[in-house]
C-alpha cells in the first residue's frame, strides 16, 4: 500500500535507514491516512537511541529539539514541519497515572506498540518498504468502525485514566463505536479520572464538545459513567422530574436534548451543558402541582463559574459562559427599551451566542412548548432585527457626552458622583435613542445632580 506521505517525512526516514536504522511512521497520522483524512501531526518511531536521533539529524544540519529525551522522544524541524521521532520502547510503573516511571529502549516496532492505548492508534508504516506493521489487528477494527483498547483494556486504563475520555472523543471524532471489551474497562475505572489534572480533561472536554458526532460523545460519556466524574453537579439533574406540561424531560435529558440543536461554538456548547445545572437546586412545586425552578438562572450562573474554574478554564470563556447561562431565559416578549438593554449587558459579539443558547433551550420542551415558544423568538429576532437597525448608545461609551464634558460645563469635580451621573444618562438614552445628544444630557445632568444630589 502506498500512502501520499510529506517528502519531509520521506526524508527523514531516507536518513535514518542511510544509518542503519529502522523508522515507521507511527500513532494518529497513520491512522488518519488509513482512513483518508490529511494527518495533523506526524510521529516517527525508530530503533536509534535518543543520542543518535539527534546527531544524525543535526549532523545534516536540521534543527533539532530534545523535547522529551527522558522518553526517548527528540523533535526534528525539516522545511519548518515539526517531526516527534521516538526510540522504540516500554514503559512500567505509572505511579502518577500520566507518565511511566521506567522506560526501556527496545530494537522492535511491534514492543514499542504493544505500549500504545486504542488498536487503531497502534499501526506503524514503514514508507520506504510500503509496509504495514498491524500486530493487534488495528485495520480491522478502523474498517469495523470500532475503538478497541491494546491487549488488556483495564490496564490501559489504569496507567493514564485519560485514556478512558480520550477513547469517547476520539470516538466522537470518527463516528466510531466502542468495543463491548474497552467499554465495560471504562465501566470499572471511572473514578480513576478524579487523579487526572484538571486542564488534561478540559481539553479533551473541548475537543469532545466541537468533534462531529458530540452529541454520541456525550451520550457515551453519560452511559460509561465519565460525565459526572467531569462535572459531578450535572448528576443532582439525572432522573430529576420538571412536573410540568412544557416539559416533556427529566432536567439532564433536557440539557441533553438541547445539545443537540447547538452550534459548533465551545462557548454555547458548555452554556448549554451548564445551563439548568441549578434547577434541582432550586425547585418548588405550585399549589397546582407545578414544578417551579425560580432564579436557577443566577444559581446556575454562580454554579456555572465554580465548575469552569475548577476545570481552569480562561477567565474569558469563564466570563462568557456565565453570562449566557445568567441570561439564558431571556424573555422574548421586551420591547425596544429592553432590548437595547441587553444588547447592553451581553454586547454585539455575544448577543448571536446567546440567541443560539435561547433557541436551542426552546427546541429541548414538549412539542407543543416548541411551536408556540418559536413563534415568539421568530417575532423577537424580527424586533431586536429594527432595534439594531436603528442604532442607539448600547454602551455607556457611545454617550454624545463624557465625564470629562460634565466637569468643564457644569464645574463639578471629580469624583464616584461622575460615574452615577453618566450611568443615570445612559439609563435614559437606553429608553429612548433621540435623548443621546450633547445639549439634553447636559441639561438632564444638571437636572439630575439638582434634584437628588442637592446642588
Amino acid at each position: 500500500m502506498n500512502l501520499l506521505i510529506p517528502e519531509e517525512v520521506r526524508d527523514a526516514c531516507v536518513l535514518l535507514a542511510r544509518h542503519n536504522n529502522q523508522s515507521f511512521i507511527v500513532g494518529g497520522g497513520i491512522r488518519d491516512l488509513a482512513l483518508g483524512m490529511q494527518p495533523q501531526d506526524w510521529d516517527l518511531a525508530t530503533d536509534a537511541r535518543p543520542r543518535e536521533v539527534e546527531g544524525i539529524f543535526k549532523g545534516a544540519g536540521y534543527r533539532v529539539v530534545p523535547t522529551g529525551a527522558k522518553y526517548g522522544t527528540v523533535t526534528v524541524y525539516i522545511n519548518g514541519l515539526p517531526l516527534e521521532i521516538t526510540t522504540f520502547r516500554v514503559e512500567a510503573n505509572y505511579r502518577d497515572f500520566r507518565r511511566p516511571s521506567r522506560v526501556s529502549f527496545v530494537s522492535k516496532i511491534e514492543d514499542d506498540l504493544g505500549r500504545r492505548d486504542f488498536t487503531i492508534n497502534a499501526l506503524a508504516y514503514d514508507p520506504l518498504r510500503s509496509l504495514f506493521c498491524d500486530p493487534y489487528h488495528g485495520i480491522e477494527d478502523l474498517v469495523k468502525e470500532q475503538i478497541r483498547a491494546v491487549r488488556d483494556a483495564g490496564e490501559r486504563f489504569s496507567e493514564d485514566p485519560l485514556r478512558m475520555l480520550r477513547a469517547v472523543r476520539i470516538a466522537a471524532e470518527l463516528g466510531f463505536l466502542i468495543e463491548n471489551k474497552t467499554k465495560h474497562a471504562i465501566l470499572r475505572n471511572a473514578e480513576l479520572l478524579r487523579n487526572i489534572s484538571a486542564e488534561r480533561i478540559r481539553d479533551e472536554l473541548n475537543r469532545l464538545l466541537l468533534s462531529h458526532h458530540f452529541y454520541q460523545g456525550l451520550d457515551n460519556l453519560l452511559e460509561l459513567d465519565l460525565l459526572f466524574a467531569i462535572i459531578p453537579e450535572l448528576k443532582e439533574g439525572w432522573l430529576f422530574s420538571q412536573y410540568h406540561p412544557s416539559h416533556q424531560y427529566t432536567v439532564l435529558t433536557h440539557t441533553l436534548e438541547a445539545m443537540r440543536y447547538t452550534p459548533s461554538n465551545l462557548e454555547v456548547r458548555l452554556a448549554i451543558l451548564l445551563h439548568d445545572v441549578a434547577k434541582p437546586r432550586c425547585y418548588s412545586r405550585g399549589d397546582d402541582g407545578r414544578g417551579h425552578f425560580y432564579g436557577h438562572n443566577v444559581v446556575g450562573a454562580e454554579m456555572t463559574e465554580e465548575i469552569l474554574r475548577r476545570l481552569h478554564y480562561s477567565n474569558q470563556v469563564i466570563k462568557n459562559v456565565v453570562m449566557l447561562v445568567r441570561e439564558h431565559m431571556l424573555e422574548l416578549k421586551m420591547g425596544p427599551a429592553g432590548q437595547r438593554r441587553l444588547i447592553a449587558r451581553v454586547g454585539d459579539e455575544m448577543l448571536p451566542r446567546l440567541l443560539s443558547v435561547r433557541l436551542a433551550d426552546i427546541m429541548a420542551h414538549s412539542s407543543s412548548q416548541v411551536v408556540h415558544s418559536l413563534k415568539e423568538y421568530d417575532h423577537f429576532i424580527k424586533k431586536l432585527e429594527e432595534t439594531l437597525s436603528e442604532g442607539g448608545a448600547f454602551a455607556m461609551k457611545d454617550l454624545a457626552i463624557n465625564g470629562s464634558d460634565i466637569i468643564e460645563e457644569i464645574g463639578i469635580q471629580r469624583g464616584p458622583i461622575i460615574g452615577k451621573l453618566l450611568r443615570m444618562l445612559w439609563e435614559d438614552v437606553l429608553d429612548d435613542p433621540v435623548k443621546n445628544n450633547r445639549d439634553y444630557l447636559l441639561k438632564r445632568a444638571k437636572n439630575i445632580l439638582k434634584r437628588n444630589f442637592h446642588r
